[in-house]
């Protein structure tokens, strides 16, 4: 999401579990809001849901796909700056 110069991507986790017995069997997962990373014409930054700084470095090697994300919007942001 794009809200001015800030390009803003929001980081999920989702958790589930699954139990079969006999023929039967049930899944339950949950998906929620973990951090969002910002970037903008000064780089990167990681938040936590109440704005309080996280590594950014450590986000993007947990999360898969992250960095490849946040290159792609780092261009995007270099490009209008450009």
């Amino acid at each position: 999401m794009k809200v001015g110069e800030v390009t803003l991507v929001p980081v999920w986790e989702f958790h589930s579990s699954s139990m079969v017995r006999g023929d039967g069997g049930s899944f339950v997962g949950m998906k929620r809001a973990k951090a969002i990373v910002a970037l903008g014409p000064r780089g990167a930054v990681a938040l936590d849901l109440n704005g309080g700084a996280l590594c950014l470095n450590e986000l993007l090697e947990e999360v898969p796909g992250l960095k490849e994300l946040v290159a792609e919007a780092g261009r995007s942001v270099t490009k209008e700056k450009g």
